[in-house]
């Protein structure tokens, strides 16, 4: 860390109500920024899907012969969004795991203005084409670029750009979803994992003022037009239960398939980068003409689910087409995220379910679509382990803030099944799969000496509760230069005591990431 950057961070800590307001007021400007850059690619996106059945019926009625030349353009443009990636490689696949790779000072990027021009551009094209992506995880990593430009163009501190990152993140969330809370969780819960005020009040300024810019361009209303849904009884309860462990499982393997997937595209026959993203672009064609539900992000399954339509045999069928030809659009390499697919995965389990139920006599017909709207925040769960984002997804996804109960029950469960399972998080497994395929041995679990200060908050239960400084076993000769317990800033000293709830800042050195990460969390 250059010096003159420790000496500002540590300023900043002193003068910690200064920094949180200047924190605050930056803040706007990344939701502003971010909030711009997620409404072009919604508005590119939007154009092809509201003109995907079109393009569908078109390709449908063109003769035979022409399939060529819709394949030969498909290689072009899967030659054309390789090549942008190998401009840029942290733009290609999610998003999410480089965000939380830079957050943890594990990944950099220099140029994160080639990084949103590279990820606009090749989402559109690869979702417009019919790849089985979503737009949340490039909006994710879109924000989160946006927050660096604007820490540079303040001359911000590493540990204030990072938390402008992590708070742009959030910001991209809540406007692809025009859901401002849950953005500012999910930025809590997965991307920075601890509720830490200098990062939590740039959040929630960037989550809101980039969904002012989506309503703004977009309307007021939900992504989701879900009908009025009537309270569930209690006496359906155990209904909830059953989802919750089902959609909790159905995560696990989705997150296995999606680690995966990188055994079938490590095969000869993928010898380029272009070759692994054409192979699901190639699978296109035949899916229009047999399966056309299945391109693109799904919004229209999750309508179809909401109207109730399609027979048990249709609704496996579409399961078992989006779970495959997801795993093989996400990874490929191409831009793209795997949230919003999660959601319709989990519509069309609750679909199922609740057609199933509805069938054998368990469940009355009108509780059928929340099946569909509570399986959703299930499957989400099971995969990312993020409950409480779950829930505020699926409620401002949909409007209906008085299913709270149930989506807690479905979530609670969820959350249960992935961890009696041993399965690790979405985006934590796939960032420590990246680091493994392309840093050498041992690479991936350090900290950058010169990257900026490391926060943690020492959780109870944790190694470092209740104990001094100097009883400590710091890894790789790791300096505790500050210590936040509530507004409070401590310097401390050797017999300092550790609370829980304590923040704590570091100098890393040569400490490894999981290292340090073990001596504050909770042991398990």
């Amino acid at each position: 860390m250059k010096q003159d950057d420790a000496e500002r961070t540590l300023e900043g800590m002193i003068h910690l109500p200064t920094l949180k307001l200047r924190l605050a007021i930056e803040g706007i400007f990344v939701g502003l920024f971010a909030g711009c850059c997620i409404a072009l690619l919604r508005l590119c996106l939007g154009f092809v899907a509201s003109r995907r059945s079109f393009m569908v019926a078109f390709l449908q009625s063109m003769p035979l012969a022409s399939v060529l030349i819709w394949a030969v353009a498909l290689l072009v443009l899967a030659w054309f969004i390789a090549y942008l990636v190998r401009l840029v490689p942290i733009a290609g696949g999610s998003g999410i795991p480089q965000i939380r790779g830079i957050v943890l000072g594990i990944y950099q990027s220099l140029h994160w203005f080639r990084v949103i021009v590279v990820k606009l551009v090749a989402t559109a094209l690869g979702i417009g084409a019919g790849l089985s992506m979503g737009r949340e995880g490039p909006s994710v990593q879109i924000g989160g670029m946006a927050g660096q430009g604007i820490g540079r163009l303040f001359h911000n501190s590493n540990m204030e750009t990072r938390a402008l990152i992590s708070s742009g993140a959030g910001a991209g969330l809540a406007a692809a979803f025009n859901a401002p809370m849950a953005g500012c969780l999910f930025t809590m819960e997965v991307i920075h994992k601890n509720l830490s005020a200098l990062v939590m009040v740039p959040t929630l300024m960037a989550s809101l003022t980039a969904a002012v810019i989506a309503h703004a361009v977009f309307g007021m209303d939900t992504v989701f037009a879900i009908p009025w849904m009537a309270i569930l009884q209690p006496v359906y309860l155990p209904h909830l239960v059953v989802l919750g462990l089902l959609t909790g499982v159905a995560g696990v393997l989705f997150n296995r398939g999606s680690l995966g997937i990188g055994r079938f595209y490590g095969l000869p026959v993928f010898r380029k980068p272009w070759m692994r993203i054409a192979f699901p672009l190639l699978l296109t064609i035949p899916l229009t003409y047999f399966l056309p539900a299945v391109l693109g992000a799904g919004d229209s399954i999750i309508e179809d689910m909401v109207e109730l339509k399609g027979s048990i045999p249709l609704i496996v069928c579409l399961l078992l087409g989006k779970y495959i030809f997801t795993f093989l659009s996400t990874g490929s390499g191409a831009p793209g995220g795997s949230l919003q697919p999660m959601l319709v995965l989990g519509a069309i389990m609750g679909g199922l379910y609740g057609s199933v139920a509805v069938e054998l006599g368990m469940l009355p017909p009108e509780y059928r679509l929340h099946m569909v709207v509570f399986a959703m925040a299930g499957f989400f769960t099971g995969s990312v382990r993020a409950p409480v984002t779950a829930i505020l997804l699926l409620l401002e996804l949909t409007g209906r803030f008085y299913h709270i109960v149930p989506l807690g029950i479905v979530t609670l469960f969820a959350y249960a099944a992935g961890e009696l399972l041993q399965d690790r998080p979405i985006f934590d497994a796939i960032l420590d799969k990246e680091l493994h395929q392309h840093m050498p041995s041992g690479v991936h679990s350090s900290l950058p000496a010169k990257a900026y200060l490391y926060e943690s908050a020492v959780e109870s239960g944790s190694p470092a509760e209740g104990r001094c400084i100097r009883e400590l076993s710091i890894p790789g000769k790791a300096l505790i230069v500050s210590i936040r317990r509530g507004d409070q800033v401590i310097v401390p000293d050797g017999e300092t005591k550790l609370l829980s709830g304590d923040y704590v800042y570091i100098l890393p050195n040569r400490a490894g990431a999981r290292e340090l990460s073990a001596l504050f969390k909770s042991e398990e």
